[in-house]
């Protein structure tokens, strides 16, 4: 069996998921501004001699077109705007107050409220719309928040399925 040689355009593409991979892990740089940052990189090394087939330069950005994309951006949006208003701190609040600190009530509370929102919104809108609040709630009682996230996820998915509003295909 003979082993397959790496390219050129092998190693630049390697090397590149590297350097992609080191900036998420140490975070030196925001994480929104390093993925774009290495997007635009993709496309200049695509100019240099050697390397015109690494990437469809015209094909890019084309990801940001996708409904998903963008309504996920757009649910980010707004859930930062209600994070600021201090919306999200009252419903914490309001969690925290019915459910005590411990883990076993809070997690009806968060769980049962994301599967009722995302019955009627998208699924992955839902459960981004409440990250403040489940990030709150975990700094406050000190329960890690993947073992609040991973519940209220499973909630978002369960209650897209009540209606075809929150399991559509743009939330895959």
């Amino acid at each position: 069996m003979e082993l397959p040689t790496l390219t050129y355009e092998m190693i630049v593409v390697l090397s590149l998921l590297s350097f992609t991979v080191l900036l998420f892990v140490t975070e030196i740089i925001r994480i929104d501004v390093a993925a774009i940052l290495v997007m635009v990189l993709l496309g200049a090394l695509s100019y240099l001699p050697g390397l015109s087939n690494l990437a469809d330069t015209s094909k890019l950005f084309e990801g940001f077109s996708s409904n998903a994309v963008m309504s996920i951006i757009a649910v980010m949006v707004i859930g930062a705007g209600l994070d600021k208003t201090g919306l999200m701190s009252k419903v914490a609040a309001l969690i925290l107050k019915n459910g005590g600190t411990t883990e076993a009530r809070i997690i009806p509370i968060i769980s049962t409220t994301v599967g009722v929102i995302s019955s009627f919104m998208q699924n992955v809108g839902a459960a981004a719309l409440f990250l403040p609040v489940v990030s709150r709630i975990s700094a406050r009682t000190e329960i890690p928040m993947s073992r609040l996230l991973m519940p209220m996820g499973f909630c978002a998915i369960l209650g897209g399925t009540i209606t075809l509003v929150g399991s559509s295909p743009s939330s895959c």
